[in-house]
């Protein structure tokens, strides 16, 4: 079978990087803003960890779309086109030089394989789906038209949610926990990926948008390597005094362009990045009949 051509800087221009010649190594490296080199500066982490996936067809696409009886958005479907899943991780540890007694935390950053985002029931449903604003927070009322779809795991105790509040609705990203609760993390599937580097795949760091909150052990890894991200969390715990330069220097910029916008970018990257690796093959190809014409006259003569 014939893999499909990876069209990586689509992808770029779909979730708002801005990007020339792409290749498989650049491409990872960009999707993740450089965050692989800001956590390698931190002597708490190790085992740096990134398992790479083929894109998808657009078939094989959109023949998930038609078992599901849904649209995937626009840049959900250039992610699958590019990478058919992604897990980067890394381990996190205050046992700097004891590796015997090290106690793990496995940071990561995560979305499953196409074929591995899953429908999911058991929810409480009503006549009316629709997503209400209570205060600051937003809550979701689902409906038996409406569907919902695993992408990943969090922990024993949630899931990362692809909501349809019905099948022609624009999906958006929830936490649901095992209590059947949903917590509104983005409105899209490029903003959720942007706010996972945003705090450095830390575990757990969804539970932010929850009731619960997140863990102490995780607001403990926030302090360390990301103090910003949790300032009203500043004087929790006696951070321990290892100087880092630039560790936690992400420009938060990276993370506040439009949907619309981020979107019509992303296509026009990864056009041009199929339009290059095009290119190339064809080149390759001329070259390789160019050589094989020289051999041919010269045998005949």
């Amino acid at each position: 079978m014939t893999m499909p051509t990876t069209n990586y800087e689509t992808i770029y221009r779909k979730m708002g990087f801005v990007v020339d010649k792409v290749s498989e190594d650049s491409f990872y490296e960009n999707l993740l803003l450089g965050l692989s080199k800001v956590l390698e500066k931190s002597p708490y982490i190790s085992n740096l960890s990134l398992k790479r996936f083929s894109g998808l067809r657009q078939i094989d696409i959109r023949t998930w779309e038609h078992n599901n009886g849904i649209s995937l958005p626009e840049d959900l479907k250039a992610f699958y086109s590019s990478t058919n899943g992604f897990l980067y991780s890394y381990d996190f540890s205050y046992e700097i030089e004891n590796q015997e007694k090290k106690n793990v935390r496995l940071g990561k950053i995560e979305i499953n394989p196409l074929n591995d985002v899953l429908r999911i029931y058991g929810y409480e449903t009503k006549n009316t789906a629709q997503i209400e604003k209570v205060g600051t927070k937003l809550k979701l009322v689902l409906s038996k038209d409406s569907k919902v779809f695993e992408l990943c795991s969090v922990d024993e105790n949630a899931k990362l949610v692809l909501v349809y509040i019905n099948t022609y609705s624009n999906p958006t990203i929830w936490l649901y926990t095992t209590a059947m609760v949903f917590n509104h993390l983005a409105d899209d599937f490029t903003t959720y990926f942007r706010r996972c580097i945003a705090h450095l795949g830390i575990p757990c760091w969804q539970y932010i948008a929850s009731s619960r909150g997140l863990p102490e052990w995780a607001k403990e890894i926030f302090l360390l390597l990301a103090p910003g991200v949790l300032s009203e969390e500043k004087n929790l715990v006696d951070i321990p005094k290892v100087h880092i330069d630039d560790t936690n220097v992400i420009d938060p910029a990276v993370f506040m362009s439009s949907t619309n916008s981020s979107h019509g970018l992303i296509m026009q990257a990864m056009q041009q990045a199929k339009a290059t690796k095009d290119r190339e093959k064809k080149l390759k190809h001329a070259n390789k009949r160019q050589v094989s014409s020289r051999l041919t006259k010269k045998h005949d003569k």
